[in-house]
């Protein structure tokens, strides 16, 4: 056993989780362990010639570039004035909610402003950015439009002639998912040929199972695939094994959050948020602790700093 795992927990409550990190030390020393495993390394030059030194606050210095700096630096964490605790109670709240947590609930749990909750959430989005795996087998694709009905709108907020698969108000997003396996969604600027087959060719390996609906950007995938698709406009969902239920499934999940929870997201952040309802569906087996560990451990690299953020 890894020195990793003896010093990880699994926690499967919240009060499991405070009761555990109840000082910043024990916060600082959990996530050394998940970004180290015990072999500091500078994060200015990466090099292993790293020392504690002695004094209240843990600070490290590098004997590479003559650096000092702290756990935190170049994560997530980097320059907040958050303490660790809330920081973690954060991970641990939004990545176990199935359906998320809004940055006003999120500044009531934590007793900060709105604004510093929804840049955390934001932070915490970064560790969620998928893995550039491949697809193979049988694998389903197909696009949801995410944005509100018009049914649903003020008479003067409704936009005229927007319906369907209108770029108006709503906005792409394509979803290609292993049966049985993980989800790939991204959003798009629009669903032509020219968009949208170079990232499923990009994404699924040639000569793979692919089904689809009868969307006519999808016939070019014969070129490339076995390709089966579903007749939606003939009231048709299920032919033997040729169906887009795993992909809606995910959808459903993705939809409920969305209009739920955060009940509008802009165009400029929506990948953020399409990347953590992937992030929740990958890890859907996985124990509240594992996950929790995941996203701390893939945050390590993911300085985010609010210039950047709101810029774009």
């Amino acid at each position: 056993m890894s020195n990793t795992s003896k010093d990880l927990r699994d926690f499967d409550s919240l009060f499991e989780l405070l009761d555990f990190f109840t000082t910043e030390d024990k916060c600082e020393e959990y996530l050394a362990v998940l970004r180290w495993n015990g072999a500091p390394e500078c994060p200015y030059c990466e090099s292993d010639r790293v020392n504690l030194l002695k004094g209240k606050n843990k600070r490290y210095k590098c004997y590479g570039c003559k650096k000092q700096f702290s756990v935190k630096v170049g994560t997530i964490f980097h320059d907040s004035k958050l303490s660790l605790r809330k920081w973690f109670v954060a991970i641990y709240l939004v990545t176990s909610h199935k359906k998320g947590i809004s940055s006003h609930q999120l500044s009531r749990d934590l007793k900060i402003s709105q604004k510093s909750a929804w840049f955390v959430l934001q932070r915490i989005r970064e560790t969620y950015k998928p893995s550039e795996e491949k697809f193979t087998d049988e694998v389903e694709v197909d696009e949801a439009w995410v944005g509100g009905r018009e049914s649903n709108k003020h008479y003067h907020k409704k936009v005229k002639h927007n319906k369907g698969r209108s770029l108006k108000t709503k906005i792409p997003v394509l979803g290609i998912i292993q049966r049985n396996g993980k989800v790939f969604a991204i959003p798009v600027k629009d669903t032509k040929t020219a968009t949208i087959v170079p990232i499923m060719v990009d994404r699924v390996v040639e000569g793979s199972k692919l089904y689809t609906d009868e969307y006519r950007p999808y016939k070019f995938l014969a070129n490339y695939y076995e390709h089966s698709f579903i007749k939606h406009k003939a009231s048709q969902y299920v032919d033997g094994n040729v169906h887009t239920n795993s992909i809606e499934n995910f959808w459903s999940h993705l939809k409920r959050g969305i209009n739920g929870i955060y009940h509008h997201v802009s165009k400029k952040h929506l990948h953020k948020y399409v990347n953590e309802y992937t992030f929740r569906f990958n890890n859907r087996n996985l124990s509240e602790g594992s996950k929790f560990d995941i996203a701390i451990a893939n945050g390590v690299n993911k300085r985010l700093d609010y210039k950047t953020l709101i810029s774009g």
